[in-house]
């Protein structure tokens, strides 16, 4: 089988986003298996043009222009347009919306990943540019949900969002978590949670903060770890004096990599997720992997994926006492934590392990191919 896997993906370096991840995980995992012949494309600024053989894959960089006027998006369909007509591809797994429209209006058999909501994300944005790419991107997702047969939905949220738009078949398949988050982990230091999260008011970092503060009475030596870029300068200076009075309680770690997250992991007794909102976020899948259980609030598709008094705790969103509570209850039964985690880890296999996750999209890519 002949597979063209279309979108962002990191280029020796460690992924820098979700879809990044995503397509390295698959990849990885795809190119494992006897009979199939993989092909990786993209158009991305900062990637060496040409084609490039890997280790059981092929790498195609689209030439993307640094400097522009017209984006990069907008060019993306006609420099993809003559490379799938030579690869001829089986089927095309496609990650973000304009190379779904793209293989789309050429008839190619294509299996479609939704993401996000490029709607939602357009009020988030900030700056003319940003805002522009976001609307564009949306007009390519409504052409691709015009056109689609196949959808993959990475949450039950995406199928309940999209399914009145589109006539496309859903296959509700979990984003794949790296193979490192899966390895043993040893014991965890019972007095420390670790939060994942960019510094802005979506992700509800306050409400961790003040949850660390109820805790910090009955756990004096407690201690909150912030992992995080500082995308909202306002909103991580408020944070940040929040903290403040806490001293050694909340330590802010910026952005690390991802096997520093699976160190810090390791390292934790639980994960603690305060977001206002949310859709699928990977750090809770790898924070199950490694075999810790989560605390997270009700939004978005987390309720799917952290199940209440097995795997975790779920609370409501802004309510700090609610946190507090729920983590009280992993701090003072350590065993009954790891015993939350050692659940966690078995589900994450069953549902996040790049194997069954790539089992899951060969699946699907027979029936796109069978319905051509």
């Amino acid at each position: 089988m002949r597979i063209a896997i279309l979108g962002h993906f990191p280029v020796e370096a460690p992924p820098t986003g979700g879809v990044q991840s995503v397509i390295a995980n698959l990849r990885d995992a795809l190119a494992r298996r006897e009979g199939i012949e993989l092909h990786l494309i993209q158009h991305r600024r900062g990637t060496p043009a040409g084609t490039f053989q890997r280790d059981g894959w092929t790498e195609h960089n689209l030439p993307a222009r640094e400097g522009r006027i017209i984006p990069n998006m907008l060019r993306t369909a006609a420099l993809l347009r003559p490379l799938l007509t030579e690869l001829q591809p089986d089927v095309v797994s496609t990650h973000q919306p304009e190379y779904a429209a793209a293989a789309l209006k050429m008839g190619l058999p294509t299996l479609h990943t939704i993401h996000g909501f490029p709607g939602d994300e357009f009020w988030k944005r900030k700056g003319l540019l940003t805002r522009s790419a976001m609307l564009l991107e949306a007009w390519q997702e409504r052409a691709t949900l015009r056109r689609a047969r196949h959808l993959v939905a990475i949450s039950d949220m995406v199928i309940a969002r999209y399914r009145s738009r589109t006539r496309a078949v859903f296959h509700r398949i979990d984003n794949p978590v790296s193979p490192i988050f899966f390895q043993p982990a040893p014991p965890p230091d019972p007095h420390q949670l670790l939060l994942v999260g960019n510094l802005t008011p979506v992700k509800g970092i306050d409400t961790a903060i003040r949850a660390i503060a109820i805790l910090r009475l009955r756990f004096p030596r407690l201690r909150l770890v912030i992992v995080g870029r500082e995308s909202d300068p306002v909103y991580a200076a408020r944070v940040r004096a929040l903290a403040a009075p806490l001293g050694e309680a909340v330590a802010f770690r910026g952005p690390v990599s991802q096997a520093e997250v699976k160190a810090l992991l390791d390292a934790s007794l639980a994960l603690a997720l305060t977001s206002n909102q949310e859709h699928a976020p990977m750090i809770v899948s790898e924070a199950m992997a490694a075999g810790r259980p989560v605390v997270a609030t009700r939004v978005g598709a987390l309720p799917g994926m952290a199940e209440d008094g097995r795997t975790g705790y779920l609370v409501d969103a802004g309510d700090p006492d609610a946190a507090a509570a729920a983590l009280a209850r992993l701090l003072a039964d350590p065993y009954e934590a790891l015993a939350m985690g050692a659940r966690a880890a078995q589900l994450a296999r069953r549902r996040y392990h790049p194997d069954a996750v790539a089992d899951a999209y060969l699946r699907a890519m027979r029936v796109a191919i069978s319905s051509s």
